[in-house]
């Protein structure tokens, strides 16, 4: 039952990418919208113990989803950025709460990592001034989500804890790139070309959480 359920997400992942190409934009819609729906049922059924906070974060996943399907207009970009951000924190949250114990010297390499991190992030974003200070901030905030996994692998060294910090990890490139392309010239296939690493660090955070931390 687990595979059948996440099989369906990979459907609904490969119908979303081949409408993109194809530039059929119903389609392409309506399956991005089920998306993360897909993954809840499946983190709902398959879970032996639910999170509230993983379900905020999918929900609000969802949202961000949902509102950058109009990512052209100005305020839908700025809900669905917000939505993102908050679904961060609470995947934060989770994370947290799913970790046992801290590793110090890793949290302190990974702020030496991190900050000159986004600092190049933010160079290489050409954001208008409106939106420098909101990308920022949702830039740190997906930062510190990527350190969160990152304590929770090392305090649970097991499959799942790994799929999640590698889903973070994706999860940073994804955002990136897709604001380094939104900020600049866009691609032809910019749809498909920013859903790739998407569907898979949003597959990978929620196998991870599903499959349980040891």
């Amino acid at each position: 039952m687990m595979m059948i359920v996440f099989g369906i997400y990979c459907v609904v992942a490969l119908v979303n990418l081949v409408s993109a190409y194809l530039f059929k934009e119903g389609l392409r819609k309506l399956t991005k919208c089920l998306l993360m729906p897909t993954l809840l049922v499946f983190y709902l059924l398959q879970t032996e113990h639910v999170y509230l906070m993983v379900v905020a974060a999918i929900v609000l996943s969802w949202a961000g989803d949902a509102f950058l399907i109009k990512k052209d207009k100005p305020l839908f970009f700025r809900l669905g950025l917000v939505a993102f951000l908050l679904s961060h924190v609470f995947y934060i949250i989770a994370f947290l709460q799913l970790t046992a114990s801290f590793n110090l010297i890793a949290l302190v390499i990974s702020v030496v990592v991190v900050i000159p991190l986004t600092i190049i992030v933010l160079k290489k974003v050409n954001a208008p001034k409106p939106m420098k200070i909101p990308v920022a901030v949702y830039a740190a905030t997906i930062m510190m989500m990527s350190m969160a996994a990152l304590q929770l692998m090392l305090a649970s060294p097991f499959l799942p804890a790994l799929l999640i910090f590698v889903g973070s990890l994706v999860f940073i490139y994804s955002d990136s790139y897709m604001a380094y392309l939104l900020f600049g010239k866009k691609p032809k296939h910019f749809n498909v070309i920013t859903m790739i690493p998407y569907i898979i660090a949003q597959g990978c955070i929620i196998m991870g959480l599903t499959l349980g931390i040891g």
